[in-house]
């Protein structure tokens, strides 16, 4: 395959019209994850990508890069930010401004105490697609950062959109709404009541541990404990999951249990406390 990018090489300096060849360039150079060959080939020839076979390579660009990004993104999830920089760094060269890719680096960069930096990444991919969960990020951010007016006003941006789209008879944004009223305004009837409607949706580890963060919320413990019992009877291997568990187990007055729990939690993520995305 290494041949096949030498002989193209030399056909281009020989062709007055050399499109197809810098394709064959760019589909050589993927082949071989030389993702930095693949865009300068591109680049070279901009109506390659009006070809069919233009299209078919950057769709396959598209494809690696969403890859990369999942492959990060268990990195991060492991408290390995370092690997799951080098992952989204590979999705962004292979496709360029593909905003899957800046909302997870800027996921990293709120983990690390980077909120404004984070929060300002995240504002330009709303600015391109509606993303109410995004915009609760930012909100969540500029708290974080100490910023209480933009935090404000991008958390009511979130809820209006959460809201709106359940009168409108749309479930997608519940298990929003309970992460809503659970982390950013602490209301624990209201969750409790998103909670349920998802969980009647959808049975299974995650509605169910959030169902019991939101009776934690309400002061419920005994009915917390329950609930992420069964989230935890999955097996799931999952580092906020075991960490929500061990704080609503202290709650409960069983800190044996929550301090294993919790340790638990920081052997599978040390950064499982930090900021996060709503996924």
């Amino acid at each position: 395959m290494t041949d096949v990018i030498h002989a193209t090489d030399d056909a281009i300096t020989t062709l007055a019209n050399p499109g197809d060849f810098y394709l064959l360039k760019a589909n050589a150079a993927f082949k071989l994850h030389k993702l930095a060959d693949v865009a300068s080939a591109l680049r070279a020839v901009p109506s390659v990508y009006h070809s069919d076979e233009g299209r078919l390579t950057a769709k396959e660009m598209r494809a690696y890069a969403w890859l990369e990004v999942q492959r990060g993104f268990l990195d991060f999830a492991r408290g390995r930010s370092v690997e799951a920089r080098l992952h989204y760094r590979r999705a962004d060269t292979a496709y360029p401004g593909y905003w899957l890719v800046d909302e997870h680096i800027a996921e990293v960069l709120g983990s690390e105490g980077n909120y404004e930096e984070a929060a300002e990444i995240l504002e330009r991919v709303v600015s391109t697609i509606d993303r109410p969960d995004l915009d609760q990020a930012i909100g969540e951010l500029y708290e974080l950062a100490g910023h209480s007016g933009p935090a404000l006003f991008w958390n009511e941006r979130a809820l209006t959109a959460y809201l709106q789209s359940a009168e409108r008879g749309e479930v997608h944004y519940y298990h929003h709404l309970v992460d809503y009223y659970t982390d950013v305004t602490e209301d624990g009837a209201e969750a409790v009541k998103w909670a349920s409607q998802d969980l009647k949706l959808r049975k299974n580890f995650a509605t169910q541990a959030a169902l019991a963060w939101s009776l934690y919320r309400a002061g419920r413990f005994s009915d917390a404990v329950g609930w992420i019992d069964r989230a935890l009877a999955s097996g799931v291997a999952d580092a906020l999951l075991d960490f929500r568990a061990g704080e609503i187990y202290s709650a409960a007055g069983n800190e044996v249990k929550a301090r294993n729990l919790r340790q638990r939690a920081l052997q599978r993520n040390p950064a499982v406390a930090g900021f996060h995305l709503h996924h």
